[in-house]
């Protein structure tokens, strides 16, 4: 989400967040990576560096990618979780939002499902960092990227206690 277009959340861009949080619980260590308009995947062709080369990949576009998944990951729940807030403060608001979005997902399932992603998507991270094992700035970058996830694991895991 590095684009201008940070107020508006659509049911296309929370999909497409949780399928890459999907994408990344599956990387094994030693899988490879690589994107393609903004979508991450898993190299399992027999020679990942020849796809990789095609493509124009690296380990750092790779990572780039994940950060910006992690931001809108972070940008999404907090709007999810605020809004959620805003309909609970306004009675009126919260009976207009049921007629008007009947067959939209409510506000604590979606945190749910985030939540739940996220949990299964730092295995994936961690076998990512053993495979840049030897690469110390892309470990950091994912261990900061590991630790802002179990960050919002933990705050969403708070208000799920706290609110369902």
């Amino acid at each position: 989400m590095k684009n201008n277009n940070k107020n508006k959340i659509t049911d296309e861009m929370i999909d497409n967040t949780l399928y890459k949080l999907n994408i990344i619980s599956h990387i094994s260590q030693g899988d490879k990576l690589y994107c393609i308009d903004d979508n991450i995947f898993i190299d399992n062709s027999y020679f990942p560096s020849v796809s990789r080369f095609i493509f124009n990949q690296n380990r750092n576009d790779t990572i780039t990618n994940i950060q910006n998944c992690i931001e809108n990951i972070i940008y999404i729940t907090d709007f999810i979780y605020k809004n959620e807030l805003s309909v609970k403060k306004n009675i009126k608001e919260k009976e207009q939002r049921i007629i008007t979005s009947f067959f939209k997902e409510d506000n604590d399932k979606l945190l749910k499902k985030f939540y739940i992603k996220m949990s299964s998507s730092l295995e994936g991270l961690n076998n990512l960092k053993l495979t840049y094992n030897d690469d110390l700035s892309i470990k950091t970058i994912i261990d900061l990227l590991i630790k802002k996830l179990e960050t919002r694991i933990s705050k969403i895991d708070n208000i799920l206690i706290l609110h369902t």
